[in-house]
């Protein structure tokens, strides 16, 4: 049988059952949730999409003032696009060359989402090859 309930028992009830994560509005520090980095097949192109999306929210959080990243981001992207699984050392340079230029960007400050960023290059860099691997295709 329905029930009539007021609008305030609704949402105070509603308020404790779904933790939202936190985000502090747009421009605030970026959140990086671990499971939805592992979950990801970064050798299919709509994932290194979000992990690519990922690493340009911690870049344009830490290093708004710098554009050299946005070209670093669009070559990646270029990159993973090009790549198949048997021949992917495009993307192995692309990613090299991000690698570099977020390790020099790192201090103590941002060193947990650096880090964050580094772990999706590293999962984008190896994924085609592994993949590759596995099926049994020519390696590099």
């Amino acid at each position: 049988m329905a029930k009539v309930l007021s609008l305030r028992e609704f949402t105070r009830g509603r308020s404790g059952a779904v933790q939202q994560p936190r985000f502090d509005g747009p421009g605030g520090e970026p959140y990086i949730n671990d499971s939805q980095v592992w979950s990801k097949d970064y050798s299919k192109l709509e994932n290194v999409v979000f992990g690519v999306l990922k690493i340009r929210e911690v870049l344009n959080y830490y290093l708004y003032y710098d554009d050299v990243w946005t070209y670093l981001i669009l070559n990646l992207l270029d990159a993973a696009a090009m790549s198949s699984p048997g021949d992917h050392a495009e993307l192995t340079e692309a990613v090299a060359q991000m690698r570099n230029y977020i390790l020099q960007a790192v201090d103590a400050g941002n060193r947990k989402n650096m880090y964050a960023a580094l772990l999706i290059l590293d999962l984008i860099a190896k994924a085609p090859g592994f993949k590759a691997q596995v099926m049994g295709l020519p390696q590099d």
